[in-house]
């Protein structure tokens, strides 16, 4: 059962990820992100993300494996699944289709939906040996799920 509690908490990590995704959009000068705009999807785009690293940690386990593991690139499964999540948002935007979509578009633009999500992720600094106060360390994590 949802408590008020729990309706507070979840308001308080929502604004969270909503603060973090309102401002400056790189590449699209003069226009902002509104992070309440897109608060709903930047929130289901930071847990599906969870999700979907939960379900590689538990199929690696079956087969014995861990996200430590190495292909014959020296890449580990953990390194691919983030790779795999850039690429996944991996898209060109005509600037004034940008535009548009930052007005009015609940999703956020492609590189915010990857660099936000990623850099609340202290997994994602474990895989690239990313440190506090590097771009992809955010200094407050965003988490809601």
């Amino acid at each position: 059962m949802w408590t008020p509690q729990d309706a507070q908490e979840y308001d308080q990590r929502g604004a969270c990820i909503a603060k973090e995704y309102t401002g400056p959009v790189p590449g699209v000068p003069g226009i902002e992100q509104n992070g309440k705009l897109t608060q709903g999807e930047d929130t289901a785009d930071n847990g599906g993300v969870y999700l979907a690293l939960s379900a590689l940690t538990e199929d690696l386990k079956q087969q014995g494996k861990s996200l430590d593991d190495k292909d014959e690139h020296g890449l580990t499964n953990l390194q691919r699944f983030f790779i795999a999540v850039g690429a996944k948002q991996c898209d060109q935007v005509r600037p004034e289709a940008a535009r548009t979509m930052i007005l009015t578009n609940p999703h956020s633009v492609p590189t915010l939906r990857v660099n936000n999500v990623v850099s609340n992720m202290p997994e994602f600094q474990k895989a690239f040996s990313c440190k506090p106060g590097q771009a992809m360390v955010h200094a407050t994590p965003c988490r809601v799920w």
